[in-house]
């Protein structure tokens, strides 16, 4: 019995790569989605108007949130490049903290930064999942760094990833 769990382990092991692989590519195809959408808001607060935050976006921005700090936590048990393991980490932490700022009562100054940090993400967003993929942790052996010993720019660290 032990050794038909061992050899189901090993078996898993890789198709559980290549299932976060394929999430760290749906996660980029939402990021693009994100970003337009973000971009349309953007647009109506420089149009004079409110930006009509719907829970649905606000729902979406959340789960993006969720799936950053699942593909970091891949990267991190997979023994993949940590770099990319902190940018996923201050993706998840950033899409909180806009939530956060866009549910508070702002004026149109504040929201447009907010929806502006927003776009950002999503944009540098597209960039990391394409490198996620080609950097998947099966292919990434030996290659680790702490989780805790993230760059304290994360410029530096998108940079280091292009």
């Amino acid at each position: 019995m032990k050794r038909f769990l061992a050899c189901l382990c090993l078996i898993a092991a890789p198709l559980s790569a290549e299932a976060s692989t394929e999430l760290a590519r749906q996660w980029g195809v939402e990021a693009v989605r994100l970003s337009a959408e973000t971009s349309s808001l953007i647009a109506s607060v420089d149009m004079g108007e409110a930006a009509q935050i719907s829970d649905t976006f606000a729902l979406d921005v959340y789960r993006f949130g969720r799936t950053s700090a699942d593909l970091a936590r891949w990267i991190d048990h997979s023994n993949g490049p940590g770099d990319l393991g902190c940018i996923f980490r201050g993706m998840a932490s950033e899409s909180e903290t806009q939530l956060i700022e866009l549910e508070a009562p702002t004026n149109q100054v504040e929201q447009r930064e907010s929806l502006r940090r927003l776009a950002e993400m999503f944009a540098d967003a597209e960039i990391v999942a394409i490198a996620a993929q080609r950097r998947a942790p099966a292919r990434a052996v030996g290659v680790h760094t702490s989780a805790n010993s993230c760059a304290a720019d994360a410029d530096m660290a998108l940079q280091a990833l292009r």
